[in-house]
This record gives structure tokens, sequence and C-alpha cells, in this order.
């Protein structure tokens, strides 16, 4: 009967009597091969029978069976049954939230949302947490464990403000970050930070013999605080303090920080006067240099004084626009005069000329007193005064700083220092 249903039964007895009627030893002598192996090989077939004649829907298989089969998959992780009290889990609706699985791992590209399930237990009224909601927490706080590393590497190692690492922050992800946020975790890290310092300085260390000190003047909430700090020529951070009043605060500093591991020999500072009588308070009796790059920005002032403060002879009845124009004649023509002797002391602080510095700073001085190198005018002779004051009182410490480096390789700068302020900046 055409169209009818047959049973899996009837179609392999069907196969079976058709099988029985192959003359096996015919069919093995035509191949080639033993007559065993064929009757193995139709054991196997019909074996196989039901399997192979079962009945199947024609046409190719669909191709979206993975997706069917992962659909399945999901609907039965969905929770049935409330883990604490063992009542029904159901539906309680949708919302969005951000994508943490993307925006941790393609950065702003990833800047979109998903679609989370919300179960809720109809007895106790606990809300049951998804697979993918668990998967989303995580990222989450993956997220944040990188953006904090960020914040910590550009804070602390790239020295950079916090509005910067507020944009930086925001450019790589795609995701701003509050300044307080910022803000309270350097705190915290540094507090740590000191914390390990401290159990680091009770360790052996490299000896050093120069203590640098300077003051940074940093601005938090439209107030500038000044901080003292210290270090030494390893450019190991030795002491940070707050200054209120620097004759009480800077000595003690001074003297909490030499000690135990740490004796210095030589005080490094600025031009400050009374960073000499600070360190004398203090109790110590060490050797002040000072830094080369001040002094040379001294001498510099010198200079551009001299130039500013020229004088000028003219007759009565001058117009004031002549006078102004003689007067800035003579301005151009002094500073042109002067510019060989400023390159001269440039040159005395480069390097290779430091058993000579002071020589070729006293040469400068020569000239300049010299009537028949430069007219003795008063800007000229205060110029050479004052430039004279200033290689006696620093004459000796320039030559004991750049032997020093030249010997032992001992900083003439406060370089490093400069470096280590910016730090404290927000």
């Amino acid at each position: 009967m055409a169209g009818r249903i047959r049973r899996i039964e009837e179609k392999v007895q069907l196969v079976l009597t058709a099988l029985d009627q192959i003359n096996v030893e015919a069919a093995s002598r035509e191949a080639g091969v033993p007559p065993s192996t064929l009757r193995d090989d139709l054991k196997k077939v019909k074996k196989a029978l039901p399997e192979v004649l079962a009945s199947r829907k024609r046409g190719p298989e669909p191709k979206n069976r993975v997706a069917d089969s992962t659909a399945k998959r999901s609907k039965t992780e969905e929770p049935r049954v409330c883990p604490e009290c063992g009542g029904k889990v159901t539906k309680n609706g949708t919302y969005w939230v951000l994508n943490w699985v993307l925006m941790l791992t393609m950065g702003w590209m990833g800047v979109q949302k998903v679609l989370i399930q919300r179960h809720r237990c109809k007895k106790c009224g606990k809300e049951i947490a998804s697979r993918e909601r668990v998967r989303q927490a995580e990222a989450r706080y993956a997220w944040w464990q990188q953006v904090n590393r960020l914040a910590v590497l550009s804070r602390f190692k790239l020295r950079l403000s916090v509005r910067l690492i507020q944009t930086l922050v925001e450019f790589v992800y795609g995701r701003s970050v509050s300044v307080g946020h910022i803000q309270r975790l350097t705190h915290r890290v540094g507090k740590r930070a000191e914390a390990v310092l401290a159990r680091l300085s009770q360790c052996r260390q490299a000896v050093a013999h120069f203590l640098m000190f300077d003051e940074t003047f940093p601005k938090m909430a439209r107030r500038a605080y000044s901080l003292g700090v210290t270090i030494c020529e390893h450019g190991l951070i030795r002491s940070v303090c707050c200054v209120t009043r620097k004759a009480r605060d800077i000595p003690a500093q001074l003297h909490q920080t030499v000690g135990g591991h740490f004796r210095p020999t030589h005080f490094l500072t600025d031009l400050d006067v009374m960073y000499n009588k600070l360190m004398r308070d203090a109790g110590l009796n060490l050797i002040h240099l000072r830094d080369v790059v001040h002094l040379i920005r001294q001498i510099v002032r010198l200079f551009d004084d001299a130039v500013r403060k020229v004088t000028l002879d003219t007759p009565k009845g001058l117009p004031l626009k002549e006078r102004k124009k003689q007067h800035k004649l003579k301005r151009r023509l002094l500073r042109k005069r002067l510019r060989p002797m400023l390159i001269l002391v440039f040159k005395a602080f480069s390097p290779g000329y430091e058993s000579v510095c002071v020589l070729m700073l006293e040469g400068v001085l020569s000239q300049l007193e010299d009537s028949a190198f430069i007219i003795q005018t008063v800007s000229v002779r205060r110029l050479a005064q004052r430039l004279r004051r200033f290689v006696k009182k620093h004459g000796h410490a320039i030559n004991l700083s750049l032997r020093l480096s030249v010997e032992q390789g001992t900083p003439t700068t406060t370089n490093a220092l400069e470096s280590k302020n910016s730090i404290f900046k927000p």
C-alpha cells in the first residue's frame, strides 16, 4: 500500500531476507577475498540495520543545531529552585547593565550594554544571581583592578597629576573615573608604601654621603602647602614633612632624618640663606654645598640686573622719547658687550672645566674690572662688586662640589630632588 508507514522491524526483516539471498562463495571468489571476511562484513551490516533504516526527515540537517543546543543548555542553566528555602524561582523582569566583559577585553571599543534576567524566589523573595550576572560582576571587579593599577602606575611611576590620570583612563576605556577615587586610591597606596619603606629602612643599604633638601609647594583644595623633602644621592626619599614654621619644622625634620643607617657628610641645597642656619639648629655639622644650576641662575640674574639698571647721562632739554631711545640703545650695547663674558661663565660650569671653574670666574671678574676691556659705568662696577662677593662666598663650595663629582661621581645639582617634588603635586 503506497504512503503507509512501515515499522522498523518490518524494514529490517525484508533487508535481512535480501542479504540471505547473496551467494557468499561466488561473491568472494569474484572479489578475490576470503569468504570469512565477507561473512564478517555482512554480520556488521545486519547489526547496523535498525539504525540505518530509522525514519528521518528528508533533506540536509539544519545548520543552527549548535545554536539550538546552546539555547536549550542556557534554559536548563536557569535557576529553578531557591538554594535558601527550596522554593520555586521565577523570572522577575530584566535590566540593562554595562557589558564589563567587553570593556575589560576591548577597552573603549567595548562600551556596550547587555540584558540581564532577574530571578527571584516566590517563597522568600531572595534574588538568585544568574550566570551572566556573575560573569559581569567578576569582569567589573577585574576592570576596576586594572584601572587602579593604571592609576597607581601613572601617579607614582609616570608622575602624572590626578587630572591627567582621569583623562588617560577615559581615553583608554571610554569611561571616566572620579578625581576623588584616584586621590583616595593614591593616598591608600601611599600609606601602604610608607609602611613598607619604614621596614625597608631597617635593611642594609648603600652608603650615602649627601643629604639633599628642598621645599615644594603643592596646591590642594585651593590652598598651597609647604612640604620639606629630603633625599640622598641615590634618589631614595628619606623624609617628607609638612612645614608650617620653618624655624621649628625643618630642623626637626633634618634631625630626625640623619641617624641610624643614614649619616651624610654633605648638605646640598639651593641658595636659600636660611638653610645653613637651620642645619646648624638641627645639631648637624655637615659641609654645605650649593646647587650648581642655582649658582648659574644667580650669575645670570646679576648680569641681567646690570643691564636693566644701566644709567644714562643726557643733557637737559632732551625730549623723553629721545632719552628712552638712547637708554634702550645703551642697554643693547651693554648686553652685547657682556654676552661673551656670560658665555665664558657657562663654559666654566660645563663638563671638563671642573678644575678651572673658579679661575675662569675670576677671569670674567678681571675683565669686568678692566677699563680697557669695558667702560666702567655704574652698573658695570656694581656687577663686578657683586660678582666678586659671589665668588668669595661660594668659590670654595664650587671647587669642592665639582671635585667630588669628578672623583666620586656625586651629584652637583638637586635635579633628582626637583623631579621628586612633582610626586606631591596633585
